[in-house]
Order: structure tokens, then sequence, then C-alpha cells
């Protein structure tokens, strides 16, 4: 039985992401927190050693409690759906925090940008580019507005979809988006706002960007990148289709 809806994946075809509501279960969004818990450097009964604390990622992906979130959820098989059966590397999601800042300035941020590119700070290769198909954002943790929200911007993936056309992927230096938008003028983007258990989707070329957290909770998210099993031969293809190759949504 389908977990999606034809509505859902026209959604996702439009604005490059969809948000998911309850998608885990009460027990795994238990585990998932004790686990995290146990490598948080603060107490977990006092919100005054939660502000600027760390780590950033203060669990391993390959965790059983973390790794279930996508795997025993119907994450996975959702973006099963949408790709196609048996095409994504399996993978896991990783913890990415936000802690409570000391400084309670907040805006929203100006632009986003694009995963998988060169940076001095990042880990990924210079001269080099990732490809992701599709990504998730968990939320563990209940996460409001200026609580250092995934910030994403709706439709930005068929910005990206006309550039690339036109540019080789590696055209964008870091995967700044200004390169992307004529003037580097974004529209305003928008916050993902959840309780624990909620999830968003976005497309692997969808602009996105973290945000500062201003608020009590700390901003509890994992967060999965997934490639298509034949990426390294498609990587640098742009179809006139954006979706030729997504058996579900094409």
């Amino acid at each position: 039985m389908p977990h999606l809806t034809p509505e859902q994946k026209n959604d996702f075809k439009e604005n490059g992401c969809l948000i998911i509501r309850n998608a885990l279960a009460p027990e795994q969004i238990q585990a998932a927190q004790d686990t995290l818990w146990a490598g948080i450097e603060a107490n977990r009964n006092d919100p005054e050693t939660w502000v600027e604390a760390g780590p950033r990622s203060p669990a391993s992906t390959n965790d059983p409690a973390i790794r279930a979130t996508v795997h025993e959820s119907p994450l996975f098989a959702m973006m099963e759906e949408m790709v196609g059966k048996d095409l994504l590397n399996p993978g896991s999601a990783g913890p990415a925090f936000v802690y409570p800042s000391k400084d309670k300035n907040w805006s929203l941020p100006a632009r986003g940008h694009l995963d998988g590119y060169y940076t001095p700070t990042n880990g990924v290769a210079e001269g080099t580019v990732g490809y992701m198909t599709m990504n998730v954002t968990i939320y563990v943790e209940d996460i409001d507005a200026k609580g250092g929200c995934f910030t994403y911007w709706p439709g930005s993936h068929r910005v990206a979809h006309e550039y690339f056309k036109t540019h080789s992927l590696l055209s964008v230096q870091g995967g700044v988006s200004s390169d992307l938008y004529p003037e580097g003028k974004f529209p305003e983007g928008q916050q993902f706002v959840g309780k624990a258990g909620d999830a968003i989707f976005w497309h692997g070329q969808l602009f996105h960007s973290g945000s500062k957290n201003v608020n009590r909770n700390i901003r509890m998210a994992l967060i999965g990148r997934f490639s298509r099993k034949d990426s390294n031969d498609i990587r640098f293809e742009t179809n006139d289709d954006q979706w030729a190759t997504w058996e579900g949504i094409n």
C-alpha cells in the first residue's frame, strides 16, 4: 500500500520539498533522544546548560536508534516511492544540532546553498561535487520558529535545474546560490517548524540553510542525504525533464 498520495508527490515536484508530520513512532523518538543525550555535553534536566553546548553531532549515524528513524519508519519507503524501488543507496541520517545561542538577535537567513560542494571546512574534496538525489531532515525535538529551523526555498530546485542545463555542476563555487540567481536576490526562505517526529524531504538541488537558535530547546535534527546507486553515471547529465529518472514522479 502506498505511503504517499498523488497530491503529495505533486507537491514535492512543484516545491522540491514535502513535509511529513508524525513520521516517527513515540518509541522511536524516545530511543533517538536517549541516544543523543548520552553524547551531549550538558545536563538533560538543566536547560541553562544547553546554551552553546556541544557537540554538533553527538551520536553516530550507524547507531541503531538513529538508523531506525529512517529504516524502521516509513521514511525510506516514501523516498523509494518517489525515486524508484531499489534505486537509492540505503544510507542513514546523522545528527546536526544547533544549540541555543547567548545572543538573542535573530534574522532569517538571506540566502541558501547547495550541498556537495567544496569549502575549506566541510570535508568535500576540492574540484569535486557530491550528488544527492533526495534528502531528509528529521526532528527529534519540538522546534519552534527562530529555534534553529532548517530553512529552505520552495521551488528553488527548478531554478537550479534550469541553470545546470547550460552550466557545469562544478561552476557553483562552494554551493553558494548567488551564482545561480542573476542578481543574487533570493525570495524569502521558509522555516521548517515542527514537532518531534516530523520530517521534511528535500530535493538534492533545493537551496537551503541552517539558522540561528534563540529559543530554549536544542535544535535536535537528523539529516540524511541519499544518492542513486547509478549517480556516478548520471551525475553530470541534466535532462530537459527534471524528473526523467524519478520512477514514482515522472
